[in-house]
């Protein structure tokens, strides 16, 4: 259950009824980023010194969400996330719902190999969670299932092949048979989990030699890959990384070890075969997705900050291509 401040009522006067900060209440606030609805995530103080992130709703799609995960979910979990303080009343319209965290400080996102180790041992924690009690979860994220990517991808496979020859690939039809075949039993094989289903490097960190994982908001049932790509290989344009296949490997490896210590059975060799299929199959989506935003004059992101994205998931995409072809 949610952790509250001593005085209850103190929290509650520092929101509106309304759902925005209230400076009659605090003493400084700080925008920290904008949701995909103009609401900003903010830090804010208080007249007794206290520290606080306030958080309202980001994005309409995952309304409650979050705040049934740390009702019915985070209590099974080590201590990987910021104690809620205080939240919005259910009833209330989601525009005006909102929720108040602990403030960790200043975060550092740096995506250390130490960090994605870490993470990938708390993952296996989490995906070895029994989900039968979860079933009102959704089994899609915020981006489309992998499927439907396969599908998308398929559907515009000149476009594809057009970008891939732009990068000096190519993916033959034998490939792309073996690809569809790969996630299809990846779909039908591996076991349905809990997934954060937004691990990317933004929402991790380490404070004071503790791992923290943010912003829980599109978890979602899904297979073990979708949490896999997004913490190893899913790139951002706000926090750079170079993954090689080593590290990729050391990632998969002790994520592995923790699920076998669990008792979580997953074939090493067979998972290998799926992620590279899946990072394929996810990377030429983001690669689209990329060249979308770089041609767009309205796009929010540095085209510099777009372009090293755009050469980050290249190197996912040769490398997992490359790996598939010498299984």
């Amino acid at each position: 259950m949610v952790d509250c401040v001593k005085d209850e009522m103190d929290a509650y006067s520092w929101v509106t009824p309304e759902g925005m900060l209230n400076d009659h209440y605090i003493t400084s606030r700080e925008q920290l980023y904008k949701g995909m609805n103009g609401r900003y995530v903010e830090r804010f103080t208080v007249p007794t010194g206290g520290s606080y992130i306030f958080k309202p709703l980001t994005n309409p799609a995952q309304h409650g969400r979050e705040r049934w995960m740390y009702e019915r979910v985070m209590s099974g979990l080590p201590p990987i996330y910021p104690q809620l303080v205080a939240t919005s009343d259910p009833t209330t319209a989601p525009a005006q719902s909102w929720m108040i965290y602990e403030d960790l400080g200043q975060l550092v996102h740096d995506s250390q190999e130490v960090t994605m180790l870490n993470t990938a041992v708390h993952m296996a924690m989490w995906h070895a969670l029994p989900v039968t009690e979860w079933s009102e979860l959704p089994r899609v994220g915020q981006k489309p299932s992998i499927r439907t990517m396969l599908d998308e991808l398929q559907m515009h496979i000149q476009s594809v092949d057009d970008l891939l020859s732009t990068l000096d690939m190519r993916l033959s039809s034998s490939d792309w048979n073996m690809i569809a075949a790969l996630i299809l039993t990846a779909e039908e094989e591996l076991p349905t989990v809990l997934c954060h289903g937004d691990l990317h490097p933004g929402n991790l960190a380490e404070v004071d030699g503790r791992l923290v994982v943010l912003d829980w908001e599109h978890a979602h049932l899904n297979t073990p890959l979708w949490d896999m790509y997004h913490l190893v290989d899913l790139s951002h344009p706000l926090f750079p990384r170079t993954v090689t296949p080593a590290l990729r490997e050391r990632v998969i490896d002790i994520y592995l070890d923790k699920l076998e210590s669990l008792g979580v059975q997953i074939e090493r060799d067979s998972l290998a075969a799926w992620y590279n299929a899946y990072a394929i199959v996810f990377s030429l989506w983001m690669l689209r997705l990329i060249d979308g935003d770089l041609r767009s004059e309205e796009c929010v992101w540095p085209k510099e900050q777009l372009n090293n994205q755009w050469l980050e998931t290249t190197a996912t995409l040769e490398q997992c291509m490359k790996q598939m072809r010498e299984e």
